[in-house]
This record gives structure tokens, sequence and C-alpha cells, in this order.
């Protein structure tokens, strides 16, 4: 078995005449090996990697890193790369190569050319898209959607960077953040619950008091949120989007999104996102939300905890039962 998925990109260059290029080399997933190692001295290429689980080490510029799971790193060209897994706990991580002036240059702009590891900071979303612009070779937009992607993920670094020194975080506020940046990743009621020092039971109620919004109701919106945006941005299909969000499969997610948009996710991709049915006739009228209460909460792990196996992104790893155990209205 492939120690690495490893998809070329050559396809996504945005080299122009008259402006600076960013060359997509190749992005993928390593999977554990005690054997991984890469080393490239003075390096042509740059890199921003994610670690899904396990340790890694790396060294750049005589520093030496360690890389837990959660973390994310860049480094950058020019300089020697030379980083490799944990033998007794190898990581597994999904990453994208690049290289070109324009590269450096927003690095440059965000301020983080000479920050390299970025702990507990989840780019695992940003890094998965590109994996799909360069499975599918999209001939329109996609090498400027991938462009896009990778200004974010800077952003994203640059808002850790430039992040002013944090305050304790009150219990909602710590759980609204994780429940952010995990948004499409399967999650259960106790990760959310520990992220605060709560039981279950306490966090649940204290989010519904301070929100006025049960928790996997919000979890689902979230999701919902997501899709709305993945099927007018891009091309993935419904059956990739309930992937992508964990649920437990198109069917489920088609079901939902119809109950809480008003339309399929078809027609809502036909419509262009303006929620206005191309044709009306053809979609029946949500007569009452109220109604599906009981088969959102029951149906709630779907977009909750998930699947009950790890996702692509794997954050959470297994899940032992349904998130909204206890969560219901």
């Amino acid at each position: 078995m492939s120690h690495e998925k490893i998809l070329r990109m050559n396809h996504l260059c945005t080299a122009r005449p008259s402006l600076p290029a960013i060359r997509f080399l190749m992005c993928g997933t390593t999977y554990p090996s005690k054997s991984y190692s890469i080393n490239r001295p003075s390096s042509s290429v740059s890199c921003i990697e994610y670690v899904v689980s396990g340790t890694g080490h790396v060294r750049i510029d005589g520093q030496e890193l360690l890389l837990r799971a959660g973390d994310s790193y860049y480094l950058p060209q020019g300089h020697d790369h030379c980083y490799y897994a944990d033998k007794n706990d190898p990581w597994e991580k999904i990453w994208v190569n690049f290289s070109g002036p324009f590269a450096d240059g927003l690095a440059a702009l965000c301020g983080v050319s000479e920050t390299y590891h970025y702990p507990a900071l989840n780019t695992s979303d940003l890094l998965q898209k590109f994996q799909y612009y360069a499975a599918h070779r999209e001939p329109e937009y996609a090498a400027e959607q991938c462009v896009a992607l990778l200004t974010q993920l800077f952003y994203r670094l640059s808002c850790r960077v430039n992040a002013p020194p944090q305050e304790p975080q009150a219990p909602v506020r710590r759980m609204l953040l994780y429940l952010e940046q995990h948004a499409a990743e399967p999650i259960t009621l106790e990760q959310i619950a520990a992220v605060c020092g709560k039981s279950p039971s306490q966090a649940e109620r204290l989010f519904r008091k301070e929100t006025g919004t049960p928790l996997y109701r919000y979890a689902l919106e979230r999701k919902i949120a997501i899709a709305r945006q993945l099927l007018t941005e891009t091309g993935m299909s419904v059956r990739e989007i309930a992937d992508y969000l964990s649920f437990s499969d198109e069917f489920y997610f088609s079901g939902l999104f119809r109950r809480k948009v008003g339309m399929s996710p078809t027609r809502y991709r036909e419509s262009g996102g303006t929620g206005l049915s191309p044709n009306p006739e053809a979609e029946a009228p949500e007569v009452c939300r109220e109604r599906n209460t009981e088969q959102e909460a029951s149906g709630a792990a779907s977009a909750t905890a998930g699947r009950h196996t790890p996702s692509a992104a794997g954050q959470a790893g297994t899940q032992p039962g349904h998130a909204d155990s206890g969560a219901s209205e």
C-alpha cells in the first residue's frame, strides 16, 4: 500500500505574460509510515501542511519543530526543508506544494514569511479543496479558485500571527469557536463539551441559554450554510458535498437541505443561490418547520456527529455514538 496519495497540479499554473505566477505543483495526503522522510536542500517549492493525526518533526533554519495533530506549518521556498514522521507515532497529514514569486509576495504581505509553526490551527478544509480541483481538472476557473484558496490559507496563518493576546474565553464562546473550526467534520457532544470543561448536559444547557439555539441545531445550520456556499461556488456534486460535510449519505443530506432551504440542493444550485426556484411548482412549500423538529433530532448525528467512521479530515477520530444524545429540544 502506498504511503501517499499524490495529485499533480501542473495544469493549474496561473502564469500570464503580464502577471507573476503561482505554480501549483502537487497536493495530497501522507498516511502514517515510520519511514516517511523528506529532505529538500534550498527547496525550490513552498508547502503548507496540516497534521491530521500522529506526530512529526520539522527542521528549518536551525529550528527544530515538533508537530502534533491539529497543527499546521508553512515552509517557504529557498530554505532547507527537512521533515519526517515520528517513529513511535507517525503522522497523517494533508498538504499542497507550490512555487513562484506571487506566492512569496502573498506570504510577505500577510506577514507570515518567517513563521513556520501554527499550533492548533486547522487548515484542513482549504487543503482538501485543493485536492478536489486537482482531481477533477475542471478547465474553467480552477486555477483562479486555487489562487483564492492559497490567499485564504495565508490569511488564516496571518490571523494567528497577528492576533492580539488572547483573553480567557467564556465557555459558550469556546464552543462556538470549536464548532466554526470543525463545522465540516463529524464531532460529538462530548468533544464540544470538553473544550469548555463542562459535562455534555451542562454544555448543552449553557449553549442554549446564551444563544437561544440548541447545540445540534446550530451545528446543522452551519453545515447547511457551508453547503449553500459549495453549491454556488464549486462544481462539487451533491454526493461529494454530503461526504465533505460528514452526512451519512446524500439522501439524508438532500432531505435535510430541502426542509431547511425550501428546495433541493440541485434546484438551489440552478437558482444561482437566490433560493428562487426556476420551476416553483416543482417544489412543495415548506409548511411547518416545527413539524420536522423530531425528525431533525433523530437525525442530528448525521450532521453533528456525522458518520460512525473517521472523516477525511480526521480530527474527531471514531465517533462512539450520536452527538445529540441528550441534546433534543
